[in-house]
């Protein structure tokens, strides 16, 4: 409140840094009720694990100590009375005046003193204190601050109500989960712990071209989806009925339909899901398939279907991305696993294959990750496996497609695609003479052939090449991912925010 009553009338033009410290204060007032309260706060409940807690409060505690400085300024500004022309006690400020104010008339004198307190430090800093305390390059390294903090507070917040459960069962429709910005997490945790309803089914409307006239692609195709009168731009993405059977494709694609925020400010966020809006999906039964179908984003206005990051470094060093980009889709790919993880999913088939490339934004140069492909558990029915698909699983899954998610897994299969980003090399191109040689594998040499992939695999991240291309820290994210094993999923997602989420973030500045 300080910073803000401050800076308000400042002449340097600072109302983005007002917006940030109102957000912040609304929303930390928001996290303190559903925290802390009384009685109902879940901070309060047992049933919350030890990390959360602890993580809760040293997030807090990092960003209180961010503000340091200002605090001091605050504190020892001297509040003159008129009558006694003394200084008042900074201490003061902590007690009520009356034992039996009531709490909101108690905020607001807090508030009128802090907004006095404002106008005085102004009237009576020096020039120089007040650049270096409330400057541009200050300002703009505290909204930040505010910002990396409230998404890390509300991650936390996520994860909190993934293992014990928000308030009440309709938390997520309050308005308190919209200012907190978690609505859309817990509509997500609720598909993932609910099945759609029975008159759930295909699409009734139509492609324009017709649906058996796309090509089986394992990649988006750009079309228009006519319902009824209404047009609307559509990715599609060709699904056989042997890879994904129809009662499969109803949960997969409804859990797919919840909701994901395109708010500004979480579109800052270094923890956000990137994933695109599903509409539902067509039968295609003529073609022993189904389409699923995607909103296509505002920012992929173009008729051209989008290539995925298999098909982008398969272009070779003419499409090489720069390194400031190859940073920032790596920490979205992280990110975008974190909150999947969150919100009680799991993805099951992440490969260079199953990522498409669109823009962010209208005018990026780059594009950035999109999740698409998501995996459903096949029955063991096959005797031999394609070897391809099989390089970016993990042990327990390499060969052996029934075995039950785990987001160890989802991590695996994101080192091997973050390998493939760093090198600017697919796995298909690594392992180019093996796959030519035997691209399928059967049940015998399941073990053995995991071994010597992983050892290979284990080969290139540890080699000069990556380290060269993306320096030594993201060498050794790459590593952590191939060899992650944590047993508890809720210190995991917490260490895997940290050791690679943040990590990745943090290379992205340079």
């Amino acid at each position: 409140m300080f910073i803000r009553d401050v800076t308000a009338d400042s002449k340097d033009g600072y109302n983005n840094a007002t917006d940030t410290f109102n957000e912040t204060l609304v929303f930390l007032g928001a996290f303190s009720d559903v925290c802390y309260s009384h009685v109902t706060g879940l901070l309060r409940d047992t049933r919350v694990h030890h990390a959360l807690a602890r993580d809760v409060e040293s997030s807090l505690y990092l960003f209180n100590k961010t503000l340091a400085a200002h605090r001091e300024a605050w504190r020892y500004v001297s509040l003159a009375s008129k009558t006694d022309g003394g200084q008042r006690d900074p201490n003061e400020l902590h007690m009520p005046s009356n034992a039996s104010l009531e709490v909101k008339y108690e905020r607001k004198r807090w508030r009128d003193e802090m907004k006095e307190r404002s106008q005085l430090w102004r009237e009576r800093a020096r020039p120089g204190l007040y650049g270096t305390l409330f400057g541009r390059e200050e300002m703009d390294i505290l909204i930040a601050s505010c910002e990396n903090w409230m998404h890390r507070l509300r991650q936390t917040l996520e994860i909190i109500f993934l293992t014990i459960g928000p308030p009440s069962p309709e938390y997520r429709r309050s308005r308190q989960a919209a200012t907190l910005a978690v609505d859309d997490i817990l509509g997500r945790q609720h598909r993932a712990s609910a099945t759609p309803s029975g008159d759930y089914n295909a699409l009734q409307g139509r492609l324009r071209e017709g649906s058996s006239t796309l090509p089986s692609s394992s990649g988006l195709i750009k079309t228009i989806y006519i319902d009824g009168g209404e047009e609307i731009d559509v990715l599609v993405e060709p699904r056989s009925d042997n890879e994904t059977p129809t009662e499969f494709m109803c949960h997969l694609t409804w859990l797919l339909q919840a909701p994901i925020r395109p708010d500004p400010l979480i579109s800052r966020c270094r923890y956000r899901l990137h994933t695109l809006s599903c509409l539902g999906f067509i039968d295609d039964p003529f073609n022993t398939r189904s389409l699923i179908l995607y909103r296509a984003p505002q920012s992929h206005p173009f008729a051209s279907s989008p290539p995925s990051l298999h098909d982008l470094i398969s272009k070779g060093p003419a499409a090489k991305m720069s390194l400031g980009a190859r940073y920032n889709a790596a920490r979205d790919l992280a990110a975008t696993l974190l909150e999947t993880h969150a919100s009680g999913w799991v993805h099951g088939n992440i490969q260079s294959r199953s990522i498409t490339m669109l823009p962010r934004e209208l005018n990026d140069l780059e594009p950035g990750p999109y999740f698409v492909g998501w995996g459903v558990l096949q029955p063991l029915e096959a005797s031999s496996f394609l070897l391809e698909p099989n390089l970016y699983r993990h042990h327990d899954r390499f060969g052996r497609p029934s075995v039950e998610y785990a987001n160890e897994h989802d991590i695996y299969s994101l080192g091997i695609v973050l390998l493939e980003l760093g090198l600017w090399q697919t796995m298909a191109n690594i392992f180019a003479r093996r796959l030519e040689k035997s691209p399928r594998f059967d049940i015998v040499q399941q073990g053995e052939l995991f071994l010597k992939i992983h050892n290979q695999t284990l080969d290139w991240a540890n080699s000069i090449e990556i380290e060269r291309e993306m320096g030594k820290k993201y060498a050794q994210i790459v590593l952590k991912c191939l060899a992650w094993h944590q047993m508890d999923p809720v210190g995991g997602m917490l260490d895997f925010r940290k050791q690679v989420v943040d990590s990745l973030a943090d290379g992205c500045i340079l």
